[in-house]
């Protein structure tokens, strides 16, 4: 009977965490993409010892409607006012790559991540130009909520953009 129930809750927990990412991302993300990418930053949090994301369809939305108008801008990089429909404060990292058969959507959450061999514990607005602020904003403590939308550029770029709620990167805060 142990084993039985031991089982079930294994069964049980593998395939909640599976259906965290719904069918509609609510962006141009596969939902098997969104998975690999919100897996992504969950181990990255796990490294520091901060909560899991989940997914949001709505962020995800907010994401692909920035994405979309940056690639109609021929990718050039500028990040959106970061506040949504309902008037909240969003977080946001953008990633370019020169070519979407090159570079995928994993591709930005790691290049994020690279920034993490910069970053020394320093409260933000002490990092004394490192670029560090995509990294922090993975795995800032208090965040709870991650999308993202790709778009593609007319030159055959890619474009990723996550939005994170709540927002990250508080001047004289540390992330974890």
């Amino acid at each position: 009977m142990r084993i039985f129930l031991m089982v079930s809750l294994v069964f049980y927990f593998v395939n909640a965490e599976a259906q965290s990412i719904p069918a509609n991302t609510g962006s141009n993300f596969k939902a098997s993409d969104a998975k690999i990418f919100l897996d992504h930053h969950n181990k990255v949090r796990a490294e520091v010892g901060v909560g899991k994301l989940n997914w949001s369809s709505e962020l995800s939305n907010y994401a692909q409607s920035w994405a979309n108008e940056l690639a109609a801008k021929k990718c050039k990089i500028k990040h959106s006012e970061c506040v949504d429909a309902n008037g909240r404060v969003l977080g946001e990292n953008i990633f370019w790559g020169s070519s979407s058969t090159l570079y995928g959507t994993l591709d930005a959450s790691t290049s994020w991540y690279e920034e993490k061999a910069d970053y020394n514990g320093e409260t933000i607005g002490e990092t004394r130009g490192k670029k560090v602020g995509h990294y922090t904003q993975m795995v800032w403590r208090y965040t709870r909520e991650v999308g993202a939308g790709v778009a593609y550029c007319p030159n055959g770029g890619i474009i990723v953009v996550a939005s994170y709620h709540p927002a990250g990167n508080i001047v004289g805060s540390v992330p974890y």
